[in-house]
């Protein structure tokens, strides 16, 4: 991955940017039950998913929140359908679908549960917790990889300064907690903490000046040692 690659519309601007996003983790897949590594991989929701979603869209209708204009969508199956139904009704929103929005590549781990992974493996991963940059999965992703996709998409979106307008973003645990990170500001080693469960829905504020200093922390320093 190319670290520096940082929006040129960014660079040209040279000022901050936030946007106020509504982050939606997906509903539960036919996967879900068994807790197995879903990365990459692409199931549907299954009928408890669907469900989740229906119950998160009524509540925010109770609760009087208007739902963001403009969306970005993992163009996984299941964020997509929980898209969806969670628009299912409202006036015809804005969707950019984005691939860079997809969970962790599991890579040779994908579909296994924990049970299955091989031991090297599971010491591999606990190890990595509070030091997940060092994270890699065999024939799959890195985590580095992950923040690099996932914080470089929202400089973009950042970016746009003719929109300044709230954002909805559909995605999975890892892309949201990645997010989440740098709404925080806080370091990698919180990624394991910021646990989130399906159809959960929450506000938080994203910045421009934020992020690409997050990067330079995090992101470009490591890839320099």
């Amino acid at each position: 991955a190319n670290y520096n690659a940082f929006s040129s519309v960014f660079k040209i601007i040279g000022k901050t940017m936030e946007r106020n996003c509504l982050l939606i983790h997906h509903g539960l897949t036919t996967r879900g039950s068994e807790d197995r590594f879903c990365g990459f991989t692409d199931p549907p929701l299954s009928s408890q998913g669907q469900t989740q979603m229906m119950e998160l869209r009524d509540s925010l209708i109770e609760k009087h929140q208007a739902l963001p204009s403009v969306w970005y969508v993992s163009d996984r199956r299941r964020s997509l359908e929980s898209f969806e139904i969670l628009t299912a009704g409202s006036a015809t929103p804005v969707v950019r679908i984005c691939e860079r929005l997809r969970e962790i590549n599991f890579g040779d781990f994908e579909n296994l549960t924990w049970n299955e992974l091989p031991l090297d493996f599971q010491q591999h991963y606990e190890q990595s917790i509070s030091q997940p940059l060092e994270l890699t999965f065999p024939s799959g992703e890195s985590f580095k990889n992950l923040c690099d996709r996932v914080s470089n998409l929202f400089l973009e979106v950042l970016s746009y300064t003719e929109d300044d307008s709230s954002i909805g973003i559909v995605g999975h645990q890892g892309s949201l907690r990645v997010l989440t990170l740098l709404h925080e500001n806080a370091p990698p080693s919180e990624f394991f903490k910021a646990v989130g469960s399906h159809s959960e829905a929450k506000w938080i504020k994203l910045d421009s000046n934020k992020i690409a200093k997050w990067r330079r922390k995090y992101l470009v320093r490591e890839d320099k040692l």
